[in-house]
Protein backbone atom coordinates (compact mmCIF):
# COMPACT_ATOMS: atom_id res chain seq x y z
CA UNK A 1 0.00 0.00 0.00
CA UNK A 2 1.31 3.15 -0.96
CA UNK A 3 1.91 6.25 1.64
CA UNK A 4 0.20 8.87 -0.15
CA UNK A 5 -1.97 8.69 -3.79
CA UNK A 6 -0.91 11.29 -5.79
CA UNK A 7 2.61 13.42 -5.34
CA UNK A 8 3.92 16.37 -7.05
CA UNK A 9 7.35 17.28 -7.02
CA UNK A 10 8.85 20.05 -7.53
CA UNK A 11 12.66 20.49 -8.68
CA UNK A 12 14.90 23.02 -9.65
CA UNK A 13 17.17 22.98 -12.80
CA UNK A 14 19.89 24.36 -10.61
CA UNK A 15 19.72 22.06 -7.41
CA UNK A 16 22.40 19.07 -7.61
CA UNK A 17 20.32 16.66 -5.66
CA UNK A 18 17.16 17.25 -7.77
CA UNK A 19 17.37 13.17 -8.00
CA UNK A 20 17.47 12.89 -4.41
CA UNK A 21 14.68 14.78 -4.30
CA UNK A 22 12.74 12.53 -6.70
CA UNK A 23 14.13 9.45 -5.14
CA UNK A 24 12.25 10.14 -1.90
CA UNK A 25 9.51 10.98 -3.21
CA UNK A 26 9.32 6.50 -5.28
CA UNK A 27 9.98 5.77 -1.57
CA UNK A 28 7.15 6.82 -0.72
CA UNK A 29 4.24 5.59 -3.67
CA UNK A 30 4.43 4.38 -7.19
CA UNK A 31 6.55 5.98 -9.88
CA UNK A 32 3.07 6.14 -11.82
CA UNK A 33 2.04 8.35 -8.68
CA UNK A 34 4.11 10.93 -9.02
CA UNK A 35 4.40 14.03 -11.67
CA UNK A 36 7.24 16.02 -11.55
CA UNK A 37 7.36 20.05 -11.89
CA UNK A 38 9.25 23.07 -12.75
CA UNK A 39 8.20 26.79 -12.69
CA UNK A 40 9.82 29.06 -14.58
CA UNK A 41 9.95 32.82 -14.06
CA UNK A 42 10.99 34.07 -16.99
CA UNK A 43 8.81 33.34 -19.23
CA UNK A 44 7.25 36.32 -20.76
CA UNK A 45 3.55 37.05 -20.78
CA UNK A 46 3.72 39.61 -23.52
CA UNK A 47 4.68 39.26 -27.23
CA UNK A 48 8.21 41.00 -28.07
CA UNK A 49 10.29 41.73 -31.04
CA UNK A 50 14.17 41.01 -30.80
CA UNK A 51 16.28 43.08 -33.81
CA UNK A 52 19.25 41.26 -32.43
CA UNK A 53 20.18 38.04 -30.58
CA UNK A 54 19.68 34.00 -30.82
CA UNK A 55 15.69 34.37 -31.01
CA UNK A 56 13.50 36.79 -33.27
CA UNK A 57 10.90 37.24 -30.49
CA UNK A 58 9.92 36.20 -26.88
CA UNK A 59 7.62 33.29 -27.77
CA UNK A 60 10.89 31.60 -29.24
CA UNK A 61 13.26 32.52 -26.13
CA UNK A 62 10.01 31.01 -24.08
CA UNK A 63 10.15 27.76 -25.92
CA UNK A 64 13.36 27.49 -25.81
CA UNK A 65 13.27 27.81 -21.70
CA UNK A 66 10.74 25.10 -21.64
CA UNK A 67 12.53 23.02 -23.99
CA UNK A 68 15.39 22.92 -21.54
CA UNK A 69 13.25 22.17 -18.41
CA UNK A 70 11.84 19.94 -19.80
CA UNK A 71 14.69 18.34 -21.18
CA UNK A 72 16.64 18.70 -17.52
CA UNK A 73 13.03 16.58 -15.63
CA UNK A 74 13.23 13.53 -18.18
CA UNK A 75 16.62 13.03 -17.43
CA UNK A 76 16.12 12.98 -13.91
CA UNK A 77 12.56 10.98 -14.32
CA UNK A 78 13.26 8.45 -17.00
CA UNK A 79 15.99 6.30 -14.77
CA UNK A 80 13.19 6.59 -11.78
CA UNK A 81 10.61 5.37 -14.44
CA UNK A 82 8.50 8.56 -13.06
CA UNK A 83 6.78 9.29 -16.75
CA UNK A 84 4.59 12.56 -16.08
CA UNK A 85 6.49 15.89 -15.88
CA UNK A 86 5.34 19.26 -16.40
CA UNK A 87 6.93 22.70 -16.92
CA UNK A 88 4.70 25.34 -14.58
CA UNK A 89 4.52 29.10 -15.40
CA UNK A 90 5.14 31.47 -12.45
CA UNK A 91 6.59 31.89 -8.97
CA UNK A 92 7.44 28.21 -8.09
CA UNK A 93 5.63 28.18 -4.79
CA UNK A 94 2.49 29.49 -5.97
CA UNK A 95 2.84 27.50 -9.61
CA UNK A 96 3.09 24.44 -7.04
CA UNK A 97 0.05 25.93 -4.99
CA UNK A 98 -2.16 26.40 -8.11
CA UNK A 99 -1.01 22.49 -9.28
CA UNK A 100 -1.30 20.85 -6.10
CA UNK A 101 -4.80 21.56 -5.82
CA UNK A 102 -7.54 18.71 -6.49
CA UNK A 103 -4.56 16.43 -7.55
CA UNK A 104 -2.43 15.95 -4.61
CA UNK A 105 -1.77 14.52 -1.44
CA UNK A 106 1.82 15.59 -1.19
CA UNK A 107 4.11 17.68 -2.60
CA UNK A 108 8.07 17.28 -2.27
CA UNK A 109 10.48 19.71 -2.26
CA UNK A 110 14.14 20.15 -1.31
CA UNK A 111 15.28 21.89 1.98
CA UNK A 112 18.93 22.84 3.24
CA UNK A 113 18.21 22.80 6.48
CA UNK A 114 19.44 26.20 7.75
CA UNK A 115 17.89 27.95 5.34
CA UNK A 116 14.51 26.34 5.18
CA UNK A 117 13.73 24.53 1.79
CA UNK A 118 15.02 26.03 -1.27
CA UNK A 119 13.05 24.50 -3.82
CA UNK A 120 12.80 26.05 -7.44
CA UNK A 121 14.53 29.07 -7.69
CA UNK A 122 14.63 29.74 -4.26
CA UNK A 123 11.31 29.72 -3.02
CA UNK A 124 11.05 29.99 1.33
CA UNK A 125 9.86 27.70 3.67
CA UNK A 126 7.29 30.14 4.34
CA UNK A 127 5.67 30.65 0.35
CA UNK A 128 5.70 26.94 -0.03
CA UNK A 129 3.94 25.65 3.28
CA UNK A 130 1.32 28.79 3.68
CA UNK A 131 -1.49 28.07 1.41
CA UNK A 132 -0.18 24.16 0.01
CA UNK A 133 -3.54 22.58 0.54
CA UNK A 134 -1.91 19.38 1.26
CA UNK A 135 0.92 17.25 3.14
CA UNK A 136 4.37 18.63 1.99
CA UNK A 137 7.47 17.39 2.52
CA UNK A 138 11.08 18.93 2.92
CA UNK A 139 14.19 16.77 1.64
CA UNK A 140 17.04 17.62 3.54
CA UNK A 141 19.97 17.81 0.99
CA UNK A 142 22.91 18.64 2.55
CA UNK A 143 25.48 16.07 3.02
CA UNK A 144 23.01 13.52 1.34
CA UNK A 145 23.89 11.20 -1.45
CA UNK A 146 21.84 10.45 -4.47
CA UNK A 147 20.15 7.50 -3.51
CA UNK A 148 17.91 7.48 -0.51
CA UNK A 149 16.54 4.65 1.50
CA UNK A 150 13.16 3.84 3.05
CA UNK A 151 12.92 5.73 6.23
CA UNK A 152 13.93 4.08 9.33
CA UNK A 153 13.03 6.41 12.49
CA UNK A 154 10.10 8.22 12.26
CA UNK A 155 10.00 11.00 14.84
CA UNK A 156 6.27 12.28 15.38
CA UNK A 157 6.04 15.37 17.42
CA UNK A 158 2.38 16.31 18.60
CA UNK A 159 0.95 19.13 21.48
CA UNK A 160 -1.66 16.45 22.46
CA UNK A 161 -4.33 18.21 20.58
CA UNK A 162 -7.59 16.03 18.76
CA UNK A 163 -5.45 17.13 15.79
CA UNK A 164 -2.45 14.68 16.92
CA UNK A 165 -4.73 11.68 15.64
CA UNK A 166 -4.33 12.83 12.23
CA UNK A 167 -0.94 13.84 12.53
CA UNK A 168 -0.28 10.53 13.77
CA UNK A 169 -1.87 8.66 10.63
CA UNK A 170 -0.57 10.43 8.26
CA UNK A 171 2.81 9.49 10.16
CA UNK A 172 1.70 5.81 10.62
CA UNK A 173 1.04 5.11 6.79
CA UNK A 174 4.45 6.25 5.87
CA UNK A 175 5.71 3.86 8.75
CA UNK A 176 3.92 0.75 7.35
CA UNK A 177 4.77 1.64 3.71
CA UNK A 178 8.63 2.01 4.32
CA UNK A 179 8.61 -0.17 7.47
CA UNK A 180 10.11 2.19 10.51
CA UNK A 181 9.66 2.39 13.74
CA UNK A 182 7.79 5.30 15.43
CA UNK A 183 8.74 7.74 18.43
CA UNK A 184 6.16 10.10 19.50
CA UNK A 185 6.83 12.75 21.81
CA UNK A 186 5.69 15.79 23.47
CA UNK A 187 7.13 19.19 24.86
CA UNK A 188 6.23 22.31 26.92
CA UNK A 189 7.27 24.83 28.69
CA UNK A 190 6.93 23.83 31.76
CA UNK A 191 7.11 20.77 33.75
CA UNK A 192 5.47 17.62 32.40
CA UNK A 193 2.34 16.97 34.61
CA UNK A 194 0.43 13.61 35.18
CA UNK A 195 -2.38 14.54 32.94
CA UNK A 196 -0.15 15.15 29.58
CA UNK A 197 1.68 12.10 29.97
CA UNK A 198 -1.22 10.09 30.75
CA UNK A 199 -2.51 11.75 27.38
CA UNK A 200 0.40 10.94 25.36
CA UNK A 201 0.41 7.57 26.94
CA UNK A 202 -3.60 6.80 25.61
CA UNK A 203 -2.41 8.31 22.08
CA UNK A 204 0.68 6.30 22.05
CA UNK A 205 -1.79 2.96 22.80
CA UNK A 206 -3.86 3.65 20.00
CA UNK A 207 -1.39 3.74 17.04
CA UNK A 208 0.67 1.05 18.68
CA UNK A 209 3.65 3.00 19.35
CA UNK A 210 6.05 1.20 22.13
CA UNK A 211 6.40 2.13 25.30
CA UNK A 212 10.28 2.76 25.42
CA UNK A 213 9.13 5.44 22.19
CA UNK A 214 7.31 7.83 24.09
CA UNK A 215 8.71 11.07 25.19
CA UNK A 216 7.38 13.83 27.43
CA UNK A 217 9.80 16.84 27.61
CA UNK A 218 9.94 20.13 28.61
CA UNK A 219 11.75 22.97 28.08
CA UNK A 220 11.60 24.94 24.32
CA UNK A 221 10.05 22.59 21.59
CA UNK A 222 11.60 23.44 19.01
CA UNK A 223 15.45 22.87 20.21
CA UNK A 224 14.34 19.90 21.71
CA UNK A 225 12.87 18.29 18.93
CA UNK A 226 15.89 18.71 17.31
CA UNK A 227 18.03 17.30 20.29
CA UNK A 228 15.75 13.85 19.89
CA UNK A 229 15.38 13.82 16.17
CA UNK A 230 19.51 13.52 16.54
CA UNK A 231 19.60 11.59 19.54
CA UNK A 232 16.90 8.34 18.14
CA UNK A 233 18.94 8.71 14.53
CA UNK A 234 15.47 9.71 13.38
CA UNK A 235 15.58 10.15 9.55
CA UNK A 236 12.11 12.15 9.11
CA UNK A 237 10.17 14.30 11.53
CA UNK A 238 6.42 14.33 11.30
CA UNK A 239 4.17 17.63 11.91
CA UNK A 240 1.27 19.28 12.38
CA UNK A 241 0.49 22.41 9.80
CA UNK A 242 -2.76 24.67 9.47
CA UNK A 243 -1.28 25.24 5.97
CA UNK A 244 -2.38 29.34 5.91
CA UNK A 245 -0.44 30.05 9.36
CA UNK A 246 2.98 27.93 8.74
CA UNK A 247 2.72 25.10 11.65
CA UNK A 248 1.23 25.80 14.42
CA UNK A 249 2.40 22.96 17.04
CA UNK A 250 3.92 22.54 20.25
CA UNK A 251 3.34 25.72 22.17
CA UNK A 252 3.42 28.18 18.62
CA UNK A 253 6.37 27.42 17.12
CA UNK A 254 6.53 27.80 13.85
CA UNK A 255 7.54 25.62 10.60
CA UNK A 256 10.42 27.50 9.88
CA UNK A 257 11.70 26.93 13.59
CA UNK A 258 11.89 22.94 13.04
CA UNK A 259 12.76 23.15 9.10
CA UNK A 260 15.75 25.45 9.97
CA UNK A 261 17.75 23.29 12.28
CA UNK A 262 16.59 19.76 11.09
CA UNK A 263 19.34 17.52 9.89
CA UNK A 264 16.65 15.11 8.69
CA UNK A 265 13.29 15.04 6.17
CA UNK A 266 10.55 16.65 7.79
CA UNK A 267 6.90 16.04 6.91
CA UNK A 268 4.36 18.55 7.53
CA UNK A 269 0.78 17.10 7.58
CA UNK A 270 -1.88 19.50 6.50
CA UNK A 271 -4.68 19.64 8.84
CA UNK A 272 -8.06 19.92 8.22
CA UNK A 273 -9.86 23.05 9.74
CA UNK A 274 -11.91 22.62 12.32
Amino acid sequence: MNAFKQVVVGLDVHQDNAALVLGRACELTEPSCIEAVHACTQLHHQHFEYPVGSFQNSEELDDAVRKQAFGFLDRVCTPRGVAKHQVLDGRPAHALHDYAKNRADLVVVGSHGRSGPRAMFGSTSNSVLHGTPCDVLAVHLNGRGPTPGNYERILVAVDLSDESFEVLEHAGRVSAHCGAEVTLCTVTHDAIAEPTAQKLGHLADAFGVDEDAIYALSGNPVTEIHALATDIGADLVVVGTHGKHGLQLLAGSTANAILHGATCDVLAVRLRQQ
